[in-house]
């Protein structure tokens, strides 16, 4: 796949060369797309050479702030933080909200977000309009389906918080002791070979952007439970999973621990194949096409030569 031909930046708070998490992952995702990314954060932001070069730069979302108002920029939303802080309640969660809602009113800001759930509730909030909605490429190379899972009774999951079910997990690996419920806890390069021997993977969060690492498993083609938080949510959402009510999960035990076991028996009588909604709508070629149209938008908005079509 011929890449787009263009330099970008990735700005953040943190540095996807030195640190993990959801929007790095994102950043260093962009490698699949453009020719070249390069990361900056506050401590080496270069506005002068930015700007000089014209080169497009693609925010985490509540950041655009951090650009004078001549500077166009590409806003990406990963989540919404006054949702996610109504779960939380958390003091980080409302400094988010409140980011947000200030960056929400920024001019000159071209708006992407990585699910449609996502660009529909800042549009309801802070009436700003979300250009283009993209899924986040998963290299399906790497996650590549090729399972070793014969006779494996792990299961894993990625609750590393509270919010992300770490106290339901506890109670699942109690009932359910013939099997191994484990967490992830691995380094980013080793997450499909870990995945590669488990038998399903389950992530019972009361709060999603889009999980990237829900996105991961579905390449792998395991069979997948999930609470109908973030993508799960999009009018566009993957089928081929096991979806349960949040809010059940999280207050009835009864509830839980039924269909814990109902997902867990119909691992053998189901054949779930959610890698094909990642081939469809989740790989970097599907990407790629959407960040072309985001860049020649981009082009138009800001009178920057970027040498690409106009349409």
């Amino acid at each position: 796949m011929k890449k787009i031909p263009l330099t970008i930046v990735h700005y953040n708070n943190e540095d996807p060369a030195t640190t993990t998490g959801g929007v790095q992952s994102f950043a260093k995702g962009l490698k699949l797309i453009f020719n070249n990314v390069e990361f900056m954060t506050p401590q080496n932001r270069d506005l002068k050479y930015i700007w000089n070069n014209q080169i497009p730069v693609v925010c985490d979302n509540q950041l655009v702030v951090d650009f004078p108002g001549k500077f166009p920029v590409i806003g990406f939303q990963h989540g919404v933080g006054a949702v996610k802080y109504s779960v939380t309640h958390s003091k980080g969660h409302r400094r988010l909200k409140r980011a947000q809602k200030r960056a929400a009113k920024r001019h000159n800001t071209l708006w992407v977000a990585c699910a449609e759930w996502i660009a529909t509730t800042f549009e309801q909030l802070y009436g700003n309009h979300t250009e283009q909605i993209i899924y986040h490429p998963i290299d399906v190379d790497f996650f590549d389906a090729k399972l070793e899972n014969k006779n494996s009774r792990l299961i894993l999951h990625d609750a590393r918080t509270k919010h992300k079910g770490s106290a339901l997990m506890g109670e699942i690996e109690a009932a359910f002791p013939e099997w191994q419920i484990e967490p992830l806890n691995c380094k980013p390069e080793q997450v499909p070979d870990r995945m590669r021997e488990a038998r399903a993977f389950i992530h019972l969060s009361r709060y999603e952007g889009n999980s990237i690492v829900c996105n991961e498993a579905m390449a792998m083609n395991l069979p997948c439970m999930f609470t109908k938080v973030g993508l799960m949510q999009d009018r566009n959402r993957p089928t081929d999973v096991y979806l349960v009510d949040t809010d059940k999960m999280y207050n009835q035990r009864d509830y839980l621990t039924e269909e814990v076991r109902s997902f867990l028996k119909s691992i053998n009588n189901r054949t779930y194949n959610p890698r094909t909604w990642i081939i469809e709508n989740a790989i970097a070629q599907v990407s790629q096409k959407k960040w072309n149209q985001v860049m020649i938008h981009f082009q138009h908005m800001s009178g920057w030569e970027l040498g690409l079509p106009a349409d």
